[in-house]
């Protein structure tokens, strides 16, 4: 097959989660099975990373709206449109020369709706979305730039006169309609999640999201070796539905209500700087400053070292997850999992089987499993086992790529004509 992938970001250049990391991740496994490639992608970010690109992948699209640029404002007057026709003119000519047997529609977030709108037109039925996140039901980036405060006092009145005027434009427009005539799932949660929202897609299969397990596995998980305290991780955004918060006030209560002092958490990450601060400022009024510690984000290729430095991995997400990519990777990192079950993580993680649950925003629960935890070494055990076979048994990307190629090249074999009986 011929699969032009279309993605708003690609490794190395990416956001923050893990939907750039699992495309990287099918692109290579597509091309291991054969398969002719192109990835078209934003070029967001290539002046910050030095690498060379492989010639199949064109960073050549625009993004919606730069990152945290004070001239978002004028560009949405200035350049906007502009833009957007660019980038309709490197899709034509991009399929014009590939000719694609399958458009494959990744991540998104922060690129015109028309991009996608074009590629139904030039691809009628060989569209295929995987839908990972909520991007269909957001408005488009420079509706919620609008939408937001400014940042400055001095940029406070331009904003505002200039608003009136945006809204007034924005408000003649509407998002290009799409059929998404094929969508991939990351999860049945999330399937029917889009079916309960109402957003009416074609045909769609649920293929659970995986990772590279051979990565994260260790011959001996390095919390194995370790006698004495327990050593707790957070790995992700900084992000209010992260649940962060629930992490430290279980921190509180274990530390300063329960005495237990050989008790440590490290929040990795970075994000939301504002919601950064208030972490902060929770765990030094909490006195927690030694016991509870900040790190900034590491790259994608340090976690697997990172995940067995810890006894447990906290995944106190209070939002519906569309899946858990940090779920699976600690699973098969040797990493104890203690997190909630939201969303498509319930597909991943299982209460004393592979993991140890608690209701989101609980955080007296969250600290009654650590306690368990600590105490049962035999428990530790079993969950550790466990959670490497759900990773490496339900979530490997072998297991992904095989079975997104079979339903790709599905959609490119002509049904059998039906056979008429006398």
């Amino acid at each position: 097959m011929r699969i032009l992938f279309i993605s708003n970001f690609y490794p190395p250049h990416y956001s923050s989660g893990g939907l750039e990391l699992s495309c990287q991740e099918m692109v290579e496994g597509l091309k291991d099975r054969g398969h002719q490639i192109r990835v078209l992608t934003s070029r967001a970010l290539s002046a910050e990373v030095h690498h060379q690109d492989p010639p199949w992948v064109q960073r050549t699209l625009h993004l919606e709206m730069e990152f945290a640029s004070f001239v978002n404002g004028l560009h949405f007057f200035s350049r906007r449109k502009q833009r957007e026709q660019e980038n309709l003119t490197i899709l034509r000519r991009c399929v014009d020369e590939f000719q694609p047997d399958i458009i494959f529609i990744w991540g998104m977030w922060n690129l015109p709706r028309s991009t996608a709108a074009l590629a139904e037109q030039l691809l009628p039925q060989g569209v295929v979305y995987y839908i990972a996140d909520y991007w269909p039901t957001l408005p488009g980036q420079y509706a919620l730039y609008w939408q937001q405060p400014a940042k400055s006092a001095a940029t406070r009145l331009p904003k505002a006169v200039l608003r009136i005027i945006a809204s007034a434009i924005l408000s003649r427009e509407r998002l290009p309609a799409l059929r998404f005539p094929h969508v991939i799932f990351v999860s049945r949660f999330l399937q029917q999640e889009y079916a309960r929202l109402g957003i009416t897609v074609g045909e769609s299969r649920a293929i659970a999201g995986a990772i590279d397990t051979t990565l994260f596995l260790k011959e001996e998980p390095a919390h194995q070796k370790r006698n004495g305290g327990l050593s707790l991780l957070y790995a992700g955004r900084f992000s209010p539905e992260k649940g962060i918060e629930t992490a430290i006030l279980a921190m509180d209560e274990l530390v300063n209500r329960r005495g237990i002092d050989d008790v440590c958490l490290k929040l990795v990450g970075g994000g939301d700087s504002s919601y950064e601060t208030r972490l902060r400022e929770q765990v030094r009024s909490a006195g927690l400053e030694s016991h509870v510690v900040f790190h900034p984000p590491v790259p994608k290729d340090a976690m697997p070292d990172l995940y067995p430095q810890a006894d447990a991995v906290l995944f106190p997400s209070i939002w519906q997850e569309p899946f858990g990519r940090v779920v699976v990777e600690a699973m098969a990192s040797g990493t104890v999992v203690i997190g909630t079950a939201t969303g498509g993580a319930a597909e991943v993680l299982v209460d004393g089987e592979n993991g140890l649950v608690f209701p989101p925003g609980d955080h007296l629960r969250l600290a009654e499993q650590i306690l368990k935890l600590r105490a049962q070494p035999e428990l530790r055990r079993r969950l550790v086992e466990n959670g490497r076979r759900t990773a490496v048994e339900r979530f490997d990307n072998r297991r992904m790529v095989a079975e997104i190629e079979a339903y790709l090249e599905s959609l490119l074999t002509p049904a059998a004509p039906a056979v008429e009986l006398r």
